[in-house]
């Protein structure tokens, strides 16, 4: 399908919460790596407690949790 998902991974005691300067870090990422591919670029949040959600969550496209991971 032509998507790379680029993946940030946290444990962490509770959810995580992307600030500005992370915010700035992951779209400077994304950035570099859409210099060298033609693939979409997703960015994807692995965590075991979820993410808190604020003006700078957008930064990811996807949230996966260890609930989605090991759920039956």
């Amino acid at each position: 399908d032509r998507v790379l998902n680029v993946c940030e991974m946290k444990f962490l005691k509770s959810e995580f919460a992307v600030t500005d300067a992370y915010y700035h870090t992951i779209q400077s990422r994304i950035e570099r790596l859409s210099n060298l591919t033609s693939s979409t670029i997703h960015s994807t949040l692995v965590t075991n407690r979820g993410l808190a959600y604020n003006e700078y969550s957008s930064a990811f496209q996807s949230v996966v949790t260890l609930e989605d991971l090991f759920r039956e």
